[in-house]
């Protein structure tokens, strides 16, 4: 079961436990809000915006400008945990797709160069000798040597060639064949990191939700390199700011409802 469907449930539970309305008051309990226009009281004195503040029934709100509100009891059902960004060094992993060509024109080639474009900001400290992994689409996995770095073909773009050699038969060896590289790093003096579980990939980009007083905002950051358990932020976080580690689908489903699929706040 995956983690966004496990944090949905939970949530789905919590809406669960509502006392649901005495059956002898369901009809005063009802609202007519057919005359009232979003953003203004209807005749019970409701206001009706959905962006500025809306309560899902899982004791979660969202208030724009301010976050998403979580109610105590709710932080202990969804297990909510949060961290202090701090300066750590670690050693970090640089991945990514090359185009392997072989050298020589031998039917069975066993040397190669490898070749792949690295936005330029990853590559500190990345110098020519450097060791690196490969691995082909077959699960193959090679040990290469970087051979050069090449900002010309990328320079518009903040990336670099990086080109490595290899040797060893490809299987099946064929005249262009795509590997995966791995450069690690050594470990660097500190820089901000987060756990990867507090990151929120989307289309729009990546983001955190950071403690802002009783609440967790979503705010945009810039990555940098990626180790198994940490990622280097480079933009959008300070060192001493707290986010949030779990559950970050969680909090992202409130804010949807709120201001997406809409959501009243009485």
């Amino acid at each position: 079961m995956s983690r966004l469907l496990l944090t949905g449930l939970v949530l789905f539970a919590v809406a669960g436990c509502k006392r649901a309305p005495e059956s002898g008051r369901i009809e005063e309990a009802s609202h007519d809000h057919a005359e009232a226009a979003p953003g203004e009281p209807d005749a019970h004195g409701h206001s009706h915006g959905h962006e500025e503040e809306a309560e899902t029934p899982t004791g979660a709100s969202y208030k724009k400008g301010q976050g998403v509100l979580v109610k105590e009891e709710t932080k202990k059902l969804l297990g909510l945990e949060t961290v202090e960004v701090s300066a750590t060094p670690f050693a970090r992993k640089v991945e990514f797709v090359t185009q392997a060509f072989p050298l020589g024109r031998a039917e069975e080639p066993t040397h190669w160069r490898a070749s792949g474009m690295v936005p330029t900001a990853l590559l500190t400290g990345v110098k020519a000798g450097q060791e690196a992994a490969l691995r082909s689409e077959n699960g193959q996995t090679f040990s290469a040597r970087v051979k050069s770095l090449d900002t010309t073909l990328g320079r518009i773009n903040g990336e670099t060639e990086v080109v490595l050699e290899f040797s060893g038969p490809l299987a099946p060896p064929t005249s262009v064949s795509f590997l995966r590289a791995t450069l690690t790093l050594p470990a660097t003096t500190g820089v901000a990191v987060v756990p990867r579980s507090a990151l929120l990939r989307t289309a729009e980009g990546a983001f955190v939700y950071a403690v802002n007083g009783e609440a967790y905002q979503r705010t945009a950051v810039k990555t940098g390199a990626e180790s198994d358990a940490l990622v280097e932020i480079t933009d959008g976080l300070l060192e001493g700011d707290a986010v949030v580690t779990r559950p970050v689908e969680a909090l992202y489903l409130v804010e949807l409802r709120a201001v997406k699929g809409g959501g009243h706040s009485h």
